[in-house]
């Protein structure tokens, strides 16, 4: 905690979070003030949409701080900005693109803050602020605009990029929208944040996010459909060359609908392991599902554990649910795990009629009684084809203990392909009442779906994933999901794929309505170009996500490697082949391996739950879906490599050209939007493009900030990012200085051969989180994810905060041929800082 005040009350809280509103200091001396908190209130009628921000800001410094507020603004028709100040209306001026640019790279000088580059390229509203020393200040700002849509679909974008190195977490981040549409609403997606929707009236939609402590690191956007035809068919696509990518989606509307009656067979685990808590919410939940059931629906219940238990010996009317609930206080947990013949006996009740057959099995380990997986399957294949029964088998696995195989296989066959793995039982009762909900109603099964070019005929074979027309006209492949699942009310059909070519094509959905084909005829547009780059990104998750599933199954091969590890480096998705070999800035070459193993141990399923959790994916947002020590801008991937951002694209090629961090030439490649918006990685970075390798290396000249020994002290220093604001008297700060002061001299005294300046302690020192990684170096060697467990950070994080203190030469770095972990240790130099400040 010593150690805390000594270098925080010195550094004046340098640590930057720059929201969707960012106060620029105008003295480059003084630190960013704190984003306590930010909500943003939206209302959408029709294409007019209006928004309010609020934003409350503290200002920790050592005096009155002098800033410019900066708001970028979104594009979109902007009008009747206002920018109120604890109540009071302030003047501003609204910046063009170009105005807005110069304004951004003044500042990224000034400050030497890659980061605003992300800004380049869009409008910005400005105005001159004040913010008193130690006073809290609410900023609410008001904008309307006009969205864009186009053929039924809107789109709204919300700025909520947040300074990547940021370690102050803003409590809450909160965005509410209202919208009320001209038709009936279809489709509401986010690519970019988990969002809950909740539908009223037939136009009418409340959308929230709503996050604690959070580091937003992107944009928010929101798309949503208008239709009044029985199903809303989106496409949203990416496209830059000749290979394009895009997502289609699929809603039902509330209205018109014909309801298919369903016939469900609950198995639920009842061996011993399941005992105590998770069985009592396995009961409740199922309780949930049966009086989620429709009048014409039937159902049945299978207990097993050393042996099956039914409820009853036939399929049973809604009107038995009240004695169903009885037989499921009954069950208790005792015994081992009979799957095979739970399993087999579930399908013997459903008849080969028009209904919709659904088997929900939940089970939180392996069969117990000698049958092994292949003849569990073979038994359950014959059971079905030997009565021609078609059902579709949900699974369920909790804890780490689960056939993750067998499940994978039996939803694989059976199923839609992805099973449910629930990795904390205090997850399991809202993810099994989600699930009920979401069954609940049938609306058409067996579903098919398929693309022609609408100047071609529409002749697909049935099941196909790819319809190729006429010469130069839209060509589609690669759809994912494999298997499209049965289409349920409220629930959002999305399906990715590739496409070649460009213009009008058919959307055709089959399946059936009680038991009568049923095809539905949409018309999209494939367009030439179009940057959604999300939309790549996830294609190639799920793509990555069914290879990986193929060979857990299937074993591996060269070929399905090669796919794994290609699609792995380009998007820097975690996989058990995520490895990048890179050239460093001083021409090393090195191998960086960033595994699955991180993300496994995260998700109940290890590598099983990680491919069921890329297949399924439809929102950058639902999962960490990006390799540790990556960074993501637009198109491009960056990895780090020894405080370097280095473009996987540029593989081992060495730099063509290298430019100092603030030149002019650095500059001039600042004009352009996209090369500025890629150069926001950082100040030390290697980016590829088709002129060459760029190096961009560090100012050696930055400012300090804020080392003055004689700056008054701070009062409500903030100590770390889960403690309460301390105060620290004049007399305690002065001895803290004093401390600090005394060991920069010594060091002076003592240089080492490339010495850091005092400035690039300071920063380095900035942090929290690097002063507890520092104390914890403090007691001996330790990995990254050694650091990252007694933190409770991410190691993402932890090696990111490493390298800077690389760069400061207070920790080295330990690799030791045939040691297999890479270690940290302190420098003499970091252990005199630590020990001196504490």
């Amino acid at each position: 905690m010593k150690t805390k005040f000594a270098i925080l009350v010195l550094l004046l809280l340098l640590g930057f979070v720059s929201s969707d509103g960012v106060i620029i200091p105008v003295h480059h001396e003084d630190p960013y003030p704190l984003i306590l908190n930010h909500y943003v209130t939206v209302t959408i009628n029709d294409t007019y949409a209006r928004t309010r921000v609020e934003q409350e800001f503290r200002n920790d410094g050592y005096r009155d701080l002098e800033g410019v507020y900066m708001f970028p603004v979104p594009g979109g028709g902007i009008r009747d900005v206002k920018l109120i100040v604890d109540g009071k209306t302030l003047e501003g001026t609204l910046l063009g693109s170009e105005e807005a640019k110069k304004t951004y790279q003044q500042y990224v000088l000034e400050r030497r803050d890659a980061s605003l580059l992300e800004y380049v390229g869009r409008d910005a509203f400005s105005s001159s602020i004040v913010l008193p020393r130690g006073k809290k200040v609410k900023v609410v700002i008001t904008y309307e605009q006009i969205l864009s849509s186009s053929a039924g679909l809107y789109s709204y974008m919300y700025p909520l990029s947040p300074e990547r190195y940021s370690t102050k977490p803003i409590d809450p981040v909160n965005i509410t929208i209202n919208i009320n549409a001209p038709g009936t609403l279809g489709f509401i997606y986010s690519p970019t944040h988990n969002i809950i929707v909740q539908r009223g009236e037939m136009g009418k939609a409340l959308v929230s996010y709503y996050e604690e402590k959070a580091l937003p690191d992107k944009d928010f956007q929101l798309y949503y459909g208008v239709s009044n035809r029985d199903y809303d068919v989106k496409l949203l696509a990416q496209k830059s060359s000749d290979s394009g990518y895009f997502l289609i989606f699929v809603y039902p509307s509330i209205v018109n609908q014909t309801l298919i009656p369903k016939d469900v067979v609950f198995v639920i685990d009842t061996s011993g392991s399941m005992e105590g808590a998770k069985l009592d919410q396995v009961k409740r939940a199922l309780k949930y599902g049966l009086d989620r059931l429709n009048e014409e629906d039937k159902f049945n219940i299978i207990s097993f554990s050393g042996a099956t238990k039914k409820y009853a010996n036939t399929l049973q009317s809604v009107g038995s649910v009240q004695g169903a609930k009885n037989f499921v206080d009954s069950l208790s947990a005792e015994g081992a795990t009979d799957l095979q013949d739970s399993l087999a006996e579930s399908v013997t009740g459903f008849q080969n009629d028009s209904r919709v057959h659904l088997v929900v099995i939940l089970t939180d380990g392996r069969d117990t009684t000698g049958h092994s997986n292949a003849d569990i399957i073979k038994t359950l294949r014959g059971r079905a084809d030997g009565a021609q029964r078609d059902f579709k088998l949900f699974a369920f696995g909790v804890g780490e203990d689960v056939d993750f195989e067998l499940l994978d296989k039996l939803s694989n066959e059976f199923g839609d392909g992805i099973p449910t793995y629930i990795k904390n039982e205090a997850d399991l009762e809202m993810t099994l009442k989600s699930f009920y909900d979401r069954i609940s109603t049938p609306l058409l099964s067996d579903v098919r779906l398929t693309i022609t070019p609408s100047s071609a005929p529409v002749v697909c074979e049935k099941g196909s994933t790819a319809c190729v027309g006429v010469e130069g006209a839209v060509s589609t492949y690669d759809l994912l999901p494999r298997r499209i699942p049965d289409i349920f009310l409220g629930t959002q059909l999305v399906v990715a794929g590739r496409y070649g070519g460009y213009g009008s094509a058919n959307v055709i959905i089959k399946g059936t309505i009680n038991g009568i084909e049923k095809a539905i005829y949409y018309n999209v547009d494939f367009p030439k170009s179009e940057s959604n780059n999300f939309v790549e990104r996830i294609w190639a998750l799920r793509k990555v996500g069914y290879l990986l599933d193929q060979i857990t199954l299937d074993g591996e091969t060269p070929e399905l490697k090669q796919q794994v590890t290609e699609l792995a480096i380009k998007y820097g998705i975690p996989t058990p082949y995520t490895s990048y070999l890179v050239k460093s800035p001083e021409g090393t070459e090195i191998r960086r391996d960033v595994g699955i193993a991180p993300m496994a141990e995260n998700i109940a399923g290890g590598v099983y739950g990680v491919a069921s959790a890329y297949k399924a994916t439809s929102s950058m947002a639902q999962q960490t879906s990006q390799a540790p020590e990556t960074k993501v801008i637009r198109d491009k991937t960056f990895v780090s490599v020894g405080g370097t951002w280095v473009d996987t694209e540029c593989g081992d090629r060495s730099p063509t050209q290298t430019v100092p961090f603030g030149s002019e030439d650095y500059l001039r490649l600042t004009n352009d939007q996209k090369t500025a918006n890629y150069l926001s990685v950082g100040d030390n970075a290697l980016l590829c493009s088709a002129g060459g390798v760029l190096r961009i290396t560090p100012a050696s000249n930055a400012p300090p900030q804020n080392t003055n020994p004689q700056s008054p002290p701070v009062n409500g220093t903030q100590t770390g990012a889960s403690n309460s604001s301390s105060i620290v008297t004049p007399v305690a700060a002065a001895l803290v200085l004093f401390t600090v002061f005394i060991t920069l001299s010594m060091l002076r005294k003592n240089p080492t051969p490339r010495e850091p300046d005092d400035a690039n302690i300071y920063r380095a020192l900035s942090s929290d989180t690097r002063i507890d990684i520092l104390n914890t170096l403090l007691e001996g060697e330790r990995t990254p994810t050694d650091i990252s467990s007694k933190l409770n950070k991410s190691k993402a994080t932890i090696v990111e905060h490493l390298d800077k203190l690389r760069e400061a030469e207070l920790v080295e770095k330990i690799e030791v041929d045939g040691r297999k972990w890479v270690f940290y240790k302190l420098t003499p130099r970091g252990k005199s800082i630590i020990k001196k400040g504490g």
